[in-house]
């Protein structure tokens, strides 16, 4: 019976001390590499379900479900467009000193600004903030007065320009119309 006992500790001792020292390093390192390994694919794990979070710094365009999606407080709203896309979609109310709501889409993320003043304010342009983010609406000067008037009371502005600066970037501007009403 003396020799079914496994004695690994007695084994060791057979061999020379730098075997030992290698043997016990190798181990130890073997060790080591499966716990990376899994801490590795436990992060991978949490990074694929998290959010992801846009470094741009350009605009992109809002399409319908950004603005369902991130919804904004306010009965009057107002757009900054060029071309056909939107790029500034905000909300306010009428005679109030509450904030206008407004969003910006930077690659995939959807950044929400405000602005004092409610939709009195903002109907001429006005500076928004936000999270990491700040635009402003500038009326071209012959733009004081709306180029139209719609039956529900939509006004247009022929020419405005949204600045906008994102993360410490450069300041960027972009071309377009301010269009406001119902």
């Amino acid at each position: 019976m003396r020799y079914a006992v496994l004695r690994p500790f007695s084994l060791l001792n057979r061999i020379n001390r730098k075997a030992r020292i290698a043997l016990t390093a190798v181990a130890g390192f073997t060790i080591l590499a499966g716990c990376v390994a899994n801490d590795e694919s436990e992060s991978d794990a949490v990074s694929n379900g998290s959010q992801m979070v846009s470094t741009s710094t350009k605009l992109s365009p809002l399409n319908e479900s950004d603005i369902t999606g991130n919804p904004v407080k306010g009965e009057l709203v107002c757009t900054f467009s060029a071309g056909r896309s939107t790029f500034f979609y905000v909300a306010g109310n009428v005679a109030t000193k509450g904030n206008s709501e407004g969003i910006l889409k930077f690659g995939d993320q959807v950044m929400k600004v405000h602005a004092p003043g409610g939709f009195d304010s903002m109907q001429h342009g006005t500076l928004f903030k936000g999270e990491r983010v700040v635009a402003e609406v500038k009326l071209k000067e012959k733009a004081d007065q709306p180029e139209k008037a719609g039956a529900d009371g939509a006004a247009s502005f022929p020419a405005a320009t949204l600045t906008y600066i994102r993360n410490d970037s450069s300041m960027r501007a972009l071309e377009g119309n301010w269009e406001c009403g119902p």
